[in-house]
């Protein structure tokens, strides 16, 4: 019997990474002499390689990610997922630096804060950490720990899709943002993740923890 997780995964991740993968094909098609739609243009393509980069690295996390923590794919296309793997870590690893590198070195927005840049240097960090520890336990073919890091780095990666819904919210039920409100609704966003991953980590644990009886029956 197929497992709703099979595709209720996948498709509860593609539809968080809509949002940044959305931007990107738009900032994309302005840097391509469309015409603007997204605000804050004339600040961002001031490091066009650095922002094609991130564009195109979180595309690719994002989408390939998404179906790497579905069991049954894991399981059933397993050289698939080994593939797909070795394109998602440097691709999150890209998406991160040229991320940190857009944060340092472009002039910040008017509602930034250095409060917000501190956050993302720090979340920037986690992430990386997250996907090269991902990556080593793999090889060491440690793949509860592999799962475990991947789902944590995977959930920083994708803080922006959360952050459609916390920065929605605030517009929605207070207005305008103040460099305090974007700071609030953007961390939020990201410990929202970091605290789901982490539940979802102790979980898959508790389950493959044996129970007291199979234990009893074992001795």
């Amino acid at each position: 019997m197929k497992s709703p997780s099979n595709w209720l995964i996948p498709a509860g991740l593609l539809v968080l990474t809509f949002v940044p993968v959305a931007a990107g094909a738009l900032r994309l098609s302005e840097m391509a002499g469309g015409a603007p739609v997204l605000p804050d243009g004339d600040r961002v393509i001031q490091s066009p390689v650095a922002l094609v980069a991130h564009i195109v690295s979180v595309t690719l996390f994002g989408i390939l990610g998404a179906f790497q923590f579905a069991p049954g794919v894991r399981r059933r296309f397993r050289r698939w997922h080994r593939i797909s793997g070795r394109i998602v870590v440097p691709a999150g690893l890209i998406a991160a630096v040229s991320g940190l590198w857009l944060t340092l070195f472009l002039p910040a927005a008017a509602v930034d804060s250095a409060v917000l840049a501190a956050i993302r240097v720090a979340v920037v960090a986690w992430m990386v950490i997250a996907l090269v520890l991902g990556f080593v336990t793999a090889l060491r073919r440690d793949f509860t720990a592999h799962r475990a890091w991947m789902i944590r780095g995977y959930a920083v990666g994708m803080g922006a899709g959360t952050q459609f819904f916390t920065q929605g919210a605030w517009l929605a039920a207070v207005g305008a943002f103040t460099p305090a409100s974007r700071t609030a609704t953007m961390a939020a966003a990201w410990m929202i993740n970091m605290l789901v991953a982490e539940w979802l980590i102790r979980r898959r644990r508790r389950r493959a923890a044996p129970s007291p009886r199979t234990l009893v029956h074992a001795g």
